[in-house]
This record gives structure tokens, C-alpha cells and sequence, in this order.
């Protein structure tokens, strides 16, 4: 199951540690992807995942802004914007541009943790949906 932040693998309790549902989330990302780099298509064992928007220019580590790659393209790519870096390559492809802009509007699967809130804007409870 993907669901959308390691956070989410604790809140479900798939895991109790957060090491474990970091791990999990990623190798779900990269089981989502088959393996393969979203950015040249290459398919190797050992993937990173990437951060389509990347966290010094406001990116999130959310489900929608974290893709597989490999290390050569997240490292060619770094901190630059995910449209000017890739537009450029030399192995783009209208495809994989369409694929990942498509992930990055996904919607989660798995339920939510949302929390009521009281009359002093305190949470009170936790509700899962």
C-alpha cells in the first residue's frame, strides 16, 4: 500500500518505528515505479527517490513531490527546477513528463488522520478516515 508520508505507516500502524516506515514508504515509491527512473527510464536495483520540487525551494516530503530516480539524474538535477532541468536532457521524453506530472497530482490511498478540533482550537481527538 502507498500512502502519502512515512508518518502515515505509524498513524496506520504498519510499523512502530520510524526508520522502518521511512523504509517501507520509500520501497513503496519505488515499487510504484517498477524500479524505474521517472526521468531517463533506466531501470537499475538500487533507486533514490528524488524531490520533484526540490526541499530548498519549498518542496514538500509528501507523496506527490518525492519520485524514483537515479542517482545520475538526482544528482545532474540538484536543486533545480524539475521542468528546466528535464526539458534540457538529452533522454527527455513527453511521456515521462506527462507521468510525473500525473504523480505529482495523485491522490493518496489509505485512510486519513485528521484531528477535531475543541471550542479553544485545541484537538480534542483523532479521527482516522
Amino acid at each position: 500500500m502507498l500512502l502519502s508520508s512515512p508518518h502515515e505507516y505509524l498513524y496506520q500502524l504498519k510499523t512502530k518505528n520510524k526508520a522502518e516506515a521511512t523504509r517501507m514508504w520509500r520501497q513503496a515509491i519505488k515499487d510504484k515505479w517498477r524500479h524505474r527512473c521517472a526521468y531517463c527510464g533506466t531501470e537499475h536495483s538500487d533507486m533514490t527517490i528524488d524531490h520533484v520540487i526540490p526541499q530548498c525551494l519549498g518542496g514538500t516530503n509528501e507523496l506527490t513531490n518525492v519520485i524514483c530516480s537515479c542517482e545520475r539524474c538526482n544528482h545532474s538535477k540538484n536543486h533545480d527546477n524539475f521542468e528546466t532541468w528535464y526539458i534540457q536532457q538529452p533522454f527527455y521524453s513527453k511521456q515521462r513528463h506527462r507521468d510525473i506530472t500525473e504523480w505529482c497530482r495523485i491522490k493518496n490511498e489509505g485512510k486519513k488522520k485528521r484531528y477535531i478540533r475543541g471550542r479553544d482550537g485545541k484537538p480534542t481527538r483523532t479521527m482516522i478516515q
